[in-house]
């Protein structure tokens, strides 16, 4: 299977130390994204884990995988897949976008700010790893990163606490300039 194959390359380039950024043919993204179809249609949501490791090691962008990206963000809830999603979202349509110089889809600024309420702490601190690749677009989702800081206890944790860091720095960004 070619997303087997695919997977293999990347995992032997990672081990010999090597950076695996494969360049892909419209068509090479189109044999990964019906793999990642079917595996939703399967629920076989353990295998997405490869489709994931290939995306995060492409040297282009598609926006032919924004469907099954919003599809997974629908259908699995499980916090590691939901941040290997955030991945593949931040390369493949946040940087997809910003590269043709377009605003980022307000679908999935809609997708992060349900994110931010997410229970787990990893999933909160790269929610807002993302929504700050979003730019200017960031201060749409402005009251709902306040609303989701961290308390006190945040320093006892460190996903709370990046993810306080990461709020503190919106915050300042957003801040009138003197």
């Amino acid at each position: 299977m070619y997303v087997d194959q695919e997977f293999e390359k990347i995992i032997l380039k990672l081990k010999n130390e090597q950076r695996p950024l494969i360049k892909y043919s419209p068509e090479e993204f189109a044999k990964i994204n019906d793999h990642w179809t079917s595996l939703l249609e399967k629920r076989s949501y353990s295998e997405l884990y490869k489709v994931f490791c290939i995306l995060d090691n492409t040297q282009n962008y598609s926006d032919l995988f924004s469907e099954n990206i919003y599809k997974t963000f629908l259908e699995v809830n499980e916090p590691q897949t939901i941040i290997y999603n955030l991945s593949a979202a931040s390369k493949h349509i946040i940087s997809y976008n910003h590269k043709l110089g377009q605003r980022v889809p307000f679908d999935l600024i809609t997708k992060l700010k349900e994110l931010l309420t997410h229970k787990d702490p990893e999933v909160l601190e790269w929610t807002l790893r993302t929504i700050e690749q979003l730019g200017s677009q960031a201060i749409f989702l402005k009251d709902d990163i306040i609303n989701a800081r961290p308390g006190m206890l945040a320093i006892f944790d460190k996903h709370k606490k990046a993810s306080k860091q990461i709020i503190e720095m919106l915050e300042k960004r957003w801040s009138p300039r003197e």
